[in-house]
């Protein structure tokens, strides 16, 4: 019985794997270099073949279930490849023809006539968080002194260029939060609408998974009134609870806002720099 390979595995049996994921994957998720050692890359590159023709496992390990499909959808991709067509034989005398073979049985895995349905590059998140917001290190009048914290519900739609390893993501958010209101000058309520570009896992292991991003904002303050126009640039670690579905995060940025109108008695065109930091859960669906 063929061994199971993972990570670490090593030699020609991970060669022959890596070859046979570029055959079968690798318009979809890139190209493996077929150096024999099965890597962080090669471990991706099979989840994503396991998630793509909806094997039972998809656990990264190429095992029984894994190595049939895969060897049923090479050899259709080969045979689709190298069929040609022949010049017809002169007819010959009728013969008997010999029985027919047995059929071997068909080995498990996706039917080639109905391919898995690939992942949906747009997802609906929903991410209620909490966050907090130390007192700004730069302003060009008075500033707040204390620091405050703010439950929000982002609610948006991203767009993703790939299912799997880095990739970037173009998003549009609504958020409202609650504020603790520490002075009378403090909002007691903002509307947040956020634009976000992000390039998501440069580094992932497993179920952890790291982004780096960017937003522009657009504030609306309410209880005293005042309106904000601001910038992010941050970077996020999250974990999943279920792959693809359900993940926690930790998020930090450095931040950047110009007041555009105040009623609390606040300087208009003030401008304001500082740290922020965002603890929160994404729960997301395909559309």
């Amino acid at each position: 019985m063929p061994e199971i390979l993972i990570i670490g595995s090593q030699g020609e049996e991970v060669r022959r794997l890596q070859v046979n994921l570029n055959a079968a994957i690798g318009e979809r998720n890139g190209l493996l270099k077929t150096d024999g050692i099965f890597g962080p890359r090669t471990k991706r590159a099979v989840e994503f073949f396991q998630k793509w023709f909806q094997l039972k496992k998809v656990d990264g390990k190429v095992g029984p279930e894994t190595r049939a499909a895969l060897a049923m959808r090479v050899l259709i991709i080969e045979g689709e490849m190298t069929r040609k067509v022949t010049a017809p034989s002169p007819p010959s005398p009728p013969s008997p023809s010999p029985p027919a073979p047995p059929k071997p049985p068909t080995p498990p895995g996706p039917s080639p006539s109905t391919p898995a349905v690939p992942a949906s590059p747009f997802l609906l998140q929903l991410q209620p968080a909490i966050g907090l917001t130390p007192p700004p290190f730069k302003a060009s009048a008075s500033a707040p002194t204390s620091s405050t914290v703010a439950g929000q519900l982002a609610m948006g739609i991203v767009f993703r260029t790939a299912p799997e390893g880095p990739h970037w993501e173009f998003g549009g958010f609504f958020q409202p939060s609650f504020n603790s209101q520490n002075s009378s000058s403090d909002p007691r309520y903002t509307l947040q609408l956020q634009g976000s570009v992000a390039y998501a896992d440069p580094f992932s292991k497993e179920r952890f998974h790291t982004q780096l991003f960017s937003q522009v904002v657009l504030l609306q303050n309410s209880f005293p009134k005042s309106t904000v126009i601001g910038f992010q640039l941050g970077g996020q670690v999250s974990v999943d609870v279920i792959s693809d579905r359900w993940s926690l995060f930790v998020q930090g940025a450095l931040a950047g806002g110009w007041v555009l109108h105040d009623d609390s008695g606040g300087q208009t065109g003030q401008l304001l720099f500082g740290p922020g930091l965002t603890l929160g859960t994404t729960i997301q669906w395909g559309l």
